[in-house]
């Protein structure tokens, strides 16, 4: 696991870490002076570091290298995702994160079982946030994927016009294939993705979606859960940019 720190926090060669990270380290990892730490400022950039100093009320470490993070994708997607009911957003968010999604973008259809009423909109998206910190530093991650905010279907495909490549995953799509579409754009370095909750999109709605410019592509003959969708297009689509590759 890695740790997120805020380079005004570095003084010198020495970093202070968060009073949650320092908790954290001291009482659940069980981390001592000398122990090692793998830290990351967001930023662009992964430090080694050794403990100076561990307690639950603060860990002081010292940085003993530095270079530039390694893990990000060169390809930015940005997840638009129907709202679903019980652990699976929490899944999906836990998985695109892993997976290499750039953004998390919630969003609320027809057809979403989930209603969301805007006073418990922020207590709901830090929680989807916290669960995309943890993922981000269990993933070594080189930056914090952040979800939010809510959007409902019409704000989505406006936003999502304005990207590069565009793709509504459409359970009645039988004649484009995703697979097909990236092979033509893998050169691309942005791509926008939206997916259906339980009970998918209505006809209204993709017709909306592919009036704005979304593509509308099928990720295959098997209908797909909504958790499950937006990770085989994640899967597909770091794999043809060539972001499932190890280095020279």
């Amino acid at each position: 696991m890695r740790f997120f720190i805020n380079r005004q926090d570095i003084s010198g060669d020495t970093v202070q870490l968060s009073s949650e990270d320092s908790a954290h380290i001291s009482r659940v990892l069980r981390r001592r002076e000398g122990d090692s730490l793998s830290l990351c400022d967001g930023e662009g950039m992964d430090y080694e570091a050794c403990i100076l100093e561990a307690s639950p009320q603060g860990v002081k470490a010292r940085i003993t290298d530095r270079f530039p993070n390694r893990t990000e994708p060169r390809v930015q997607v940005t997840l638009y995702a129907g709202l679903s009911k019980g652990e699976r957003f929490d899944l999906l968010i836990q998985k695109a994160v892993e997976l290499g999604v750039f953004r998390i973008v919630p969003v609320l259809s027809r057809y979403c079982v989930v209603k969301l009423p805007e006073k418990e909109r922020e207590k709901k998206l830090a929680r989807m946030n916290k669960i995309a910190l943890e993922a981000s530093k269990q993933s070594l991650r080189g930056r914090v994927v952040q979800v939010g905010p809510v959007m409902d279907f019409a704000q989505a495909v406006e936003e999502m016009a304005q990207s590069p490549c565009p793709l509504l995953l459409y359970e009645k799509e039988n004649k484009r294939s995703l697979s097909r579409l990236l092979e033509d754009n893998k050169q691309l370095s942005a791509f926008a993705v939206l997916t259906g909750p339980e009970g998918g999109f209505g006809q209204e709605e993709a017709a909306l979606a592919m009036e704005k410019g979304l593509s509308s592509v099928s990720v295959g003959p098997r209908i797909l859960r909504c958790e499950t969708a937006p990770l085989a297009a994640l899967c597909a689509i770091m794999y043809q940019t060539g972001n499932f590759d190890i280095g020279e």
